[in-house]
C-alpha cells in the first residue's frame, strides 16, 4: 500500500537478515495507522469533482509523468478513461485510482496524436521501476490532497 502524508510513519522491512519479529512489529504499526488512513480515504470519497477538476488532476499527473505534455504519448483526458465498470465515479478517490492505474500500467494509444510521418501512434509505457512508481504515487497523493483541500477550483 502506498499512502503519502506527513502524518504517516514510513514502515519498511529489510529482506536481508529477515527477522520475523520485525514483520510482526511492522504489521502492528500498519494496523494502528489504518483508521487514520481510512479517514483520509473517506474524505477523498466524499469529495465530488467537477469535470474541470478531474481534467486538472489528470493534467497534473500527465505533466509529472511526461514533463512535456505536447510530446506525451497520450492526452491527459485519456488517463481518466476507466478500465473497469464502476471506475467512472466522479469522487476524488475513484479518479485518483483510475489515474494511477492508467499511468502505471500504461498501454493507452491516443489516436489524436498521430505522428506526422504516418507511423504508428505512440503507446504509453508502463512504469516498472519501484522508485519511479513510489515517486509517482507520492506526487499523485499530494495533488489529490491539494484538490481535497480546495485547490485547483
Amino acid at each position: 500500500m502506498v499512502v503519502f502524508d506527513g502524518t504517516f510513519q514510513r514502515i519498511s522491512i529489510k529482506h536481508s537478515g529477515f527477522n520475523p519479529d520485525s514483520v510482526i512489529e511492522a504489521s502492528f504499526k500498519v494496523l494502528n495507522a489504518v483508521p487514520e488512513i481510512m479517514s483520509k480515504v473517506q474524505l477523498f470519497q466524499d469529495r465530488i469533482l467537477t469535470d474541470a477538476e478531474k481534467l486538472a488532476l489528470a493534467t497534473g499527473a500527465a505533466a509529472y509523468r511526461w514533463e512535456d505534455l505536447p510530446k506525451a504519448p497520450v492526452s491527459p483526458s485519456m488517463l481518466l478513461n476507466p478500465r473497469r465498470y464502476g471506475d467512472g465515479a466522479k469522487d476524488l478517490w475513484t479518479t485518483l485510482n483510475c489515474l494511477q492505474e492508467n499511468i502505471i500500467r500504461g498501454g493507452q494509444r491516443d489516436r489524436s496524436r498521430r505522428r506526422p510521418d504516418g507511423s504508428r501512434m505512440p503507446k504509453s509505457r508502463a512504469i516498472k521501476g519501484i522508485d519511479e512508481d513510489m515517486k509517482l504515487n507520492k506526487a499523485l497523493w499530494e495533488m489529490a490532497q491539494v484538490l481535497r483541500n480546495g485547490g485547483a477550483q
